[in-house]
């Protein structure tokens, strides 16, 4: 009998939640959820929920992944530039935010499901910066360069340097009534997703991510507004992540992307 694709991820969610667990304590107004994943050390990540006015919801890590996993393994991220800036950028491309040493995300408790997914997938790659080696600061003259700014900000400051109108976390409403937060709407006319996975394997889940949303939003906007944005500086894009991106977007590497002015020209 061949295997039924639906019957195996059914079984696959079904023993996912069970491992969940939630707790409200008397005195706090959210509510404590466990988790079935994993920090590095295999301590079990943890989010604190937070009903807010208007329908909306505040998820949060507590500040668990930096103050209690990297801190316990010996590594201080407050002292680090290099992982601070790192942890900001891994928050921003889960849409999440990174602040004071928490990792938090608020969207409409309709969406809490991907809300809560996003802080987890933060919470693990910050926890991951634990790996990095410590740096070993030359005398004035032998010193390396600088390691360039993360992805988001040399984008900011290159829409600065063009003169490009942008909005960071635009929201993009698409046909099936899901609500999406897309890295950047530029001038009013287009919307931007930035794919930086941290390792290759993780290429194939980003592109499955932003394939589903901008196809979502077909019926909203032309493949012409939708901006992929791969960052070919530290990975190598298959050809079949690129051509199946090409099917609803118009894809741009990081290596290319004097082109973003000139598209966004054509599009007025």
């Amino acid at each position: 009998m061949p295997l039924d694709g639906n019957e195996i991820i059914r079984q696959y969610l079904d023993t996912l939640a069970a491992e969940f667990y939630c707790q409200r304590y008397d005195d706090v107004a959210y509510l404590v959820v466990g988790t079935p994943y994993l920090y590095p050390n295999n301590d079990g990540i943890s989010l604190y929920i937070e009903e807010l006015p208007g329908g909306q919801a505040r998820v949060s890590d507590g500040g668990e992944t930096v103050c209690l996993n990297l801190w316990k393994e010996g590594f201080d991220l407050f002292r680090n530039p290099q992982a601070m800036a790192q942890a900001g950028e891994i928050a921003r491309a889960n849409a999440a935010e990174f602040a004071a040493g928490e990792l938090t995300k608020t969207g409409p408790l309709g969406e809490l499901g991907d809300i809560m997914l996003s802080v987890i997938q933060a919470a693990q790659g910050v926890a991951h910066l634990r790996y990095l080696r410590p740096r070993r600061y030359l005398p004035a003259l032998s010193r390396p360069k600088p390691p360039a700014a993360p992805l988001f900000r040399q984008l900011e400051t290159l829409f600065a340097e063009s003169s490009l109108p942008y909005t960071p976390a635009a929201k993009l409403a698409g046909g099936s009534g899901q609500v999406y937060t897309v890295h950047y709407r530029l001038a009013g006319m287009a919307y931007l997703q930035a794919l930086n996975p941290s390792q290759p394997a993780r290429a194939k889940a980003a592109v499955d991510r932003a394939f589903g949303m901008w196809a979502d939003c077909n019926g909203a906007l032309s493949r012409d507004r939708k901006l992929t944005l791969l960052n070919d500086e530290t990975l190598t894009w298959k050809a079949a992540h690129i051509h199946r991106l090409n099917q609803v977007s118009t894809v741009v590497k990081w290596s290319e992307r004097e082109k973003l002015p000139a598209l966004l020209a054509a599009l007025s």
